[in-house]
């Protein structure tokens, strides 16, 4: 997961539209599994390969029912069972001239889309609306879920109600009258009902949903058969979701790890990255203490060499947490940004892993004292500070909230402090898109634009939870650290 400084903004969308859109063909369906309908003024037209879709359908499909349709445009939209689209305004003339447009509404369920001319084109002349925002895109490719309060089952547990994303191309802008955000490729976001839009990191499971195999009840018409299909990408989020893989070198004083786990690895120059078991792309090697020596993923790769670790430590509970710090010359850093490789040499690297977390509460109130932490690193002055407090997480499982107090760590003249709430969603939780509250005392400190922190829980019952968090200062540094905690005693510390 890139960390590159966001700050929350509104987002508007201009429309230059006619008086009246006429309604007409906007496209027809490649094909339709089960029951799959338009409602067109008060009829409900049955749909199948072939038919006709016009501007004002509301295309709706019914449970273990799917359908997939080409607009004129040459879009692509793959509707997911259980779905409500309605084609609010369409026309695209075959160019370029002003008059097009493309407004969709998604009512409920969910959809998959590779946009058309009109998208790539004017971006500016297509919307998606919601209930809980509105998107607006550049030539993309894209995925959303609206989940009603305990619809969507991520594995076991129902989500958290709200509009769920993934973009595999381009970019999109997600705005409502609470803030907004623009998403790239890989990157997952979350519009909670009643909020607004923030980065997501765990890819919920329904996203992916596999449908069940049938037999459509009708053959797609000669001239249709050609249509493309919505490629079936998975979800290559900066998150993945989870077994984690250890791969050992063949240097035998590192080994393999048995068990799965949840690791967060920041860069203080660049990048955080948050990943877990299951994603085929990491790779982790760690020494006889099981301390990191090596990490691999799609977007980042980094190798201790002859560089050092300082400021380990470990949990020897069920949480299995164990943390440390890369420092001085010889370690090695490749982010990947899109088709771009940045190499870093040297550079601090803060990590912190531990078992998957399983079986957490679904109700109470849990608070977690910390247990050690890495000294804190600065950037942009190359100074290493200390780790003044962990304070205290203060988790509430009812709600599936979290609030950090009470985190402070120091460099000459100057303490900082950090707080702040998150959600908690899949055992993670960020404060990424929506910020903590961080300050600084002392003649030594630097002026702060942005103060986060990103964790997860660790072991049974989330023992144990593993905390990145960071500082922006206004010059461009970053101020970074991780802490590991432990539950008190009777919940209580």
């Amino acid at each position: 997961m890139n960390r590159p400084l966001r700050l929350s903004f509104a987002i508007g969308f201009f429309f230059v539209l006619s008086a009246t859109v006429a309604l007409g063909e906007a496209g027809k369906v490649v094909f339709a599994v089960g029951d799959v309908a338009a409602v067109r003024g008060g009829s409900r037209v049955p749909l199948s390969a072939g038919s006709t879709i016009e501007a004002g359908d509301t295309i709706v499909t019914a449970s273990q029912s799917h359908a997939q349709l080409r607009f004129s445009d040459d879009a692509l939209v793959a509707l997911k069972p259980d779905t409500e689209f309605r084609i609010e305004r369409y026309n695209f003339a075959g160019r370029d001239d002003g008059t097009e447009i493309a407004v969709f509404r998604l009512v409920k369920g969910g959809f998959r889309t590779l946009t058309g001319q009109i998208g790539k084109l004017s971006g500016d002349r297509y919307q998606l609306l919601t209930t809980q925002a509105t998107i607006g895109i550049r030539g993309t490719h894209y995925q959303v879920q609206i989940c009603a309060p305990e619809q969507c089952m991520n594995g076991s547990e129902a989500a958290r109600s709200g509009m769920y994303g993934a973009v595999y191309e381009g970019r999109i802008a997600v705005a409502n009258a609470f803030g907004g955000d623009e998403f790239g490729v890989d990157e997952l976001f979350y519009v909670p009902d009643g909020e607004a839009p923030i980065h997501w990191l765990v890819p919920p499971l329904f996203l992916s949903d596999k449908l069940k195999p049938r037999t459509s009840s009708a053959k797609a018409e000669s001239g249709a058969a050609g249509f493309a299909k919505v490629p079936e990408n998975e979800v290559n989020a900066a998150v993945p979701a989870p077994p984690f893989t250890y791969v050992a070198t063949e240097d035998l004083n590192r080994f393999a790890l048995t068990t799965g786990a949840t690791i967060l690895v920041g860069s203080d120059r660049d990048t955080l990255e948050l990943d877990r078991s299951g994603d085929p792309s990491l790779r982790i090697t760690v020494d006889a203490e099981e301390r990191l020596t090596g990490f691999e993923n799609a977007t980042l790769v980094a190798a201790l060499g002859a560089a050092a670790v300082v400021d380990a430590g470990r949990d020897d509970s069920p949480s299995g947490l164990n943390w440390g710090r890369w420092q001085g010359n010889g370690s090695t850093i490749a982010q990947r940004l899109g088709n771009d490789v940045v190499h870093n040499d040297g550079g601090n690297l803060h990590y912190i892993y531990g078992a998957t977390a399983t079986s957490l509460p679904g109700s109470g109130q849990v608070q977690y004292a910390a247990i050690g932490g890495t000294r804190p690193t600065d950037s942009g002055t190359g100074q290493a500070g200390t780790f003044l407090s962990g304070g205290t997480i203060s988790v509430n499982f009812t709600s599936a909230q979290l609030a950090l107090s009470g985190l402070a760590v120091g460099f000459p003249g100057a303490t900082y402090t950090m707080g702040g709430t998150a959600n908690i969603a899949n055992g993670a939780f960020t404060t990424t898109g929506i910020g903590a509250t961080g300050s600084c005392s002392g003649a030594g400190c630097q002026p702060l634009v942005a103060s986060n922190f990103t964790g997860f829980f660790a072991g049974p019952g989330g023992a144990g939870i593993g905390l990145d968090y960071y500082f922006n200062t206004r010059t461009g540094g970053v101020i970074e650290g991780v802490a590991g905690y432990k539950q008190c005693p009777g919940g209580k510390c």
